[in-house]
């Protein structure tokens, strides 16, 4: 390539020697170096070399002498300048050719890009994507205990509902001025989104930040002066610790979310820290079992069933469920906190009709297969059952007689008059029901004979040793 067609591509062109010491800069390159007040030539250029890249520049000298490429900064009229500098060493001993372009510009935009990947637009704080990384680094780094502390602000959908999104939004301001000012070294803050803020507080235990936090809650509780209006708000506030609450990102902040709702449940306006206590077990199923819901988490197990002759007749489908926070949680858990929740109606169903499609694959075959599928006391209870059974059957298009509908003793027991229409109604169709851990209950004999009941689970209590 010329030397014209270099200068149209390069902003400076160096010669320098096994020193450094710069011998040639061509025409562009003085003009490049003094286009600004105070621009001067360079004489060496280690001596413009910012002093945090001078180890990466001697590195590339030493390992590829030949012919390098590097990003770096040099000194230029006094301030940074990013330039790409490729070297190529000359035939004479010990020089070497500069060439030179400034990226400057190319920097501070990739720079001002990345800033709006990781910050909040509103309020300027690091985000959602920002403070994982912050995180999972100083998991990484192994830098000790450190707390996460999860805020939602105490009534500013009333704010924003009442008096509009821009007060809202000065509100969001406001507070962020407040909480930054009470940020320690280390300590981080951050915008999940909505009036939800995290605090990351380096180096102090749950304990120590909930001290810290009762700062927090006298900032929110002074008066908003967002004009024309006044908002009086409060802030909920549930507190994890790194590693006793929580080993990585996901888990702190799933922890800290429970926390503060406890916050919110106990009366709002205070500091909650996290305690694997069995009610804090129970509330993060429960809020988790929506989330699984809508992940599809939740599947089926198949436990298989023989004969005497020890011939595969059918199998068990047994509902099981893997959180990706709580791990495996199993039905003896699950089960009774969606009862609660009044989640096991939507849950059986689905149950039922996944179990059934995959009952249809199995009759493609083995025509006789049976399916066993149990249903919950909640789920039987519910005053349309025989009709959704009768829905996925139809939807499906299994042979009813392929199905088992597993019942406890003392569901069967509860309502009697209400329990044998419901299944008259389905054994009309040619499904049978199976009683599971018979024995457990007050039932007589005599009173399966008039339920249209085909078999009995023997609870294991009568079985085992």
């Amino acid at each position: 390539m010329s030397t014209p067609t270099l200068d149209r591509v390069l902003d400076a062109v160096l010669r320098v020697d096994a020193n450094f010491d710069i011998r040639f800069i061509s025409e562009p390159g003085q003009r490049w170096f003094t286009q600004l007040p105070g621009g001067e030539l360079p004489k060496n250029f280690l001596s413009i070399l910012h002093t945090e890249d001078l180890a990466r520049f001697q590195q590339c000298v030493a390992s590829s002498p030949e012919t390098f490429s590097s990003d770096l900064r040099i000194i230029k009229a006094g301030k940074d300048c990013w330039i790409n500098l490729r070297s190529y060493q000359l035939p004479v001993a010990n020089q070497f050719v500069f060439c030179i372009v400034d990226i400057s510009m190319w920097k501070t935009e990739d720079s001002a890009l990345r800033h709006a990947a990781e910050h909040d637009e509103l309020t300027g704080l690091p985000n959602r994507a920002f403070l994982k990384k912050t995180v999972d680094q100083r998991i990484s780094a192994a830098k000790g205990v450190f707390s996460v502390a999860l805020l939602d602000l105490d009534g500013f959908k009333k704010v924003n509902d009442t008096y509009g999104h821009a007060m809202g939004d000065a509100v969001l301001i406001e507070t962020t001025k407040r909480l930054t000012k009470l940020l320690g070294p280390g300590d981080v803050m951050a915008r999940l989104g909505g009036d939800e803020f995290v605090l990351l507080f380096e180096g102090k235990n749950a304990v120590a930040a909930q001290q810290a936090l009762k700062n927090v809650l006298l900032a929110v509780a002074r008066p908003y002066d967002t004009a024309p209006h006044n908002a009086y708000l409060g802030v909920s506030i549930g507190v994890a610790e790194y590693p006793l609450h929580g080993e990585d990102y996901s888990m702190l902040l799933k922890n800290a979310d429970t926390a503060m709702y406890y916050s919110k449940n106990a009366g709002k306006n205070r500091v909650t820290v996290f305690a694997l206590t069995e009610a804090n077990v129970d509330f993060s199923i429960k809020a988790a079992i929506h989330d699984g819901i809508q992940e599809g988490e939740f599947y089926m197990e198949y436990q298989p069933q023989y004969d005497m002759e020890r011939r595969l007749v059918g199998a068990e489908a047994l509902m099981r469920w893997t959180n990706r926070n709580l791990g495996r949680v199993g039905p003896d858990q699950f089960i009774p906190i969606a009862e609660e929740a009044g989640l096991m109606p939507f849950l059986g169903k689905w149950a039922l009709r996944y179990a059934c499609h995959q009952l249809k694959k199995f009759h493609a075959l083995a025509p006789d297969f049976v399916m066993s599928v149990n249903v919950s006391p909640v789920q039987f209870g519910s005053d349309n059952f025989d009709e959704q059974v009768l829905e996925v059957i139809q939807e499906t298009g299994i042979d009813p007689t392929r199905l088992v509908l597993e019942i406890t003793e003392s569901t069967l027991m509860s309502s009697q008059e209400k329990t044998e229409r419901a299944l008259a109604r389905l054994r009309e169709k040619g499904i049978r029901f199976s009683i599971d851990d018979f024995g457990t209950g007050f039932s007589s004999l005599s009173y399966l004979t008039r339920l249209p009941v085909s078999s009995i689970k023997i609870d294991k209590a009568f079985v085992t040793a």
